[in-house]
């Protein structure tokens, strides 16, 4: 979802220094950003700031009827079912997939499920099979098409083999 900004103006600043502006600042057109933009106030923007909860992981329904999420630990050959939850329309789930075992930085991240239709029947969870020990690590991206806000929130599933997890 795109948020349109009414800024209006002419200004480059390049340097270590921050740049300050007294009497507000107008941009017509394209900001681009090196590193972060910090305001008392931003005037003219639709919506609120208050962040929507977003819940991911491992759903579990407590007894007294409340849900909490955790990070997944299972056993090589078990499913995981990951679950996200919250006041959004659509959530996409992205694994990072490592491309090259003799170099496990060298992975990228995909897109594993967004709904059938290529997001037109909305999913709100993945399911998968883990066949082979490890961490393996998701993004879950949710969108709230009424406010317009977009929720990326991370979580994992660690495949151990036979109970036993080096991590703990």
């Amino acid at each position: 979802m795109v948020l349109t900004h009414s800024i209006t103006g002419s200004f480059f600043h390049s340097g270590s220094n921050s740049a300050k502006f007294d009497n507000g600042l107008d941009l017509t057109g394209d900001l681009r950003m090196g590193d972060v933009l910090v305001a008392e106030e931003f005037l003219g923007m639709s919506g609120d700031s208050v962040e929507i909860p977003l819940n991911v992981g491992k759903a579990i329904d407590n007894d007294d009827g409340t849900t909490t999420f955790e990070n997944w630990i299972i056993n090589v050959g078990e499913t995981a079912t990951i679950t996200a939850s919250g006041a959004f329309d659509t959530f996409c789930f992205i694994e990072n997939q490592t491309l090259n075992d003799n170099n496990p930085s060298n992975s990228t991240w995909r897109t594993v499920s967004k709904g059938d239709g290529n997001g037109l029947v909305k999913s709100s969870s993945f399911t998968r099979e883990y066949n082979e020990p490890g961490v393996y690590e998701y993004l879950i991206i949710a969108n709230n098409e009424t406010t317009k806000k977009t929720i990326v929130k991370g979580t994992t599933v660690t495949v151990i083999v036979n109970n036993t997890n080096p991590l703990a």
